[in-house]
């Protein structure tokens, strides 16, 4: 399990990092967090988190037959504000035994080693007989590649399995009759996604606000100018007209109206 870096309270307690605390940890943020005054309030958001991870049981310290029972079953037994007839908690966190137990939040807090580990004790499926949302959790947080080949090619020199190790891989290997499935895995990089924050109104600067305001307008009026100047452009043809005098309306200009002289026909009619 990977060590935690930065230290978590009760305030920034999430289903993801409540992974990376060990017993201790976890009771003295619960010790912290009772001091607050709203804590009994959100306290059954705060177990929502906590319970999938970890089991815990408040009891009476004096009672040596329960805390023997616990102890027995590898809780730790932490001194806790008197409730009632209770003045210890025990804690115990819920151990990850098998591949089912891996999930989207645990995933990233477990060593490649840890992984193979949980891969190896899985009935010997292997990589591809994993379920394939299994495998999609996994690939999440590691980079992961599979090679079956003979004993004798995966163990070559510049093989695949020294190429895996100098690249940093971990590597399982599996038994498959002549042949040897690698697993190799490598943790990914995290990168924290970037997050788009609106341009808060200050109180304090007023013209702080009128420069936010006008961006704002400026915006709403250069897509008003584009979908005017989208629709202001009109495509006109004008008709062909054929045969005799082509009578002018009022609308028409006598620039835009052909004339065909006729009085040479009805000379001719005559």
């Amino acid at each position: 399990m990977k060590e935690n870096t930065k230290k978590i309270t009760i305030d920034n307690l999430t289903k993801g990092n409540i992974w990376t605390l060990s017993e201790a940890e976890l009771n003295r943020i619960i010790i912290d967090g009772k001091k607050r005054d709203d804590y009994d309030e959100y306290e059954s958001h705060y177990m929502n988190i906590i319970r999938p991870v970890f089991d815990i049981q408040l009891l009476d310290r004096e009672d040596e037959k329960k805390v023997a029972e616990l102890e027995a079953l590898h809780f730790e037994i932490f001194s806790y504000p008197n409730d009632g007839q209770n003045n210890a908690m025990a804690i115990r966190k819920r151990p990850i035994k098998k591949i089912t137990d891996l999930t989207l939040e645990n995933i990233y807090h477990l060593e490649a080693s840890e992984v193979l580990e949980l891969i190896e004790n899985n009935l010997g499926t292997g990589w591809k007989g994993l379920p394939l949302s299994i495998q999609d959790i996994i690939e999440s947080a590691f980079y992961v590649d599979c090679s079956v080949l003979p004993e004798y090619a995966m163990h070559r020199k510049g093989g695949i399995i020294e190429r895996r190790k100098n690249d940093g891989y971990d590597v399982l290997e599996l038994v498959r009759g002549t042949w040897i499935e690698g697993i190799f895995i490598k943790t990914k990089p995290r990168f924290e996604k970037p997050r788009f924050e609106t341009p808060m109104m200050d109180e304090d600067n007023p013209e702080a606000n009128d420069d936010i305001e006008d961006d704002d307008i400026d915006d709403d009026n250069d897509s008003d100018n584009s979908e005017d100047s989208i629709e202001s452009v009109n495509f006109k043809t004008k008709p062909k007209r054929r045969g005799g005098r082509s009578k002018s309306s009022n609308s028409g200009s006598d620039d835009d109206i052909s004339f065909v002289d006729l009085d040479g026909i009805d000379a001719i009619d005559e």
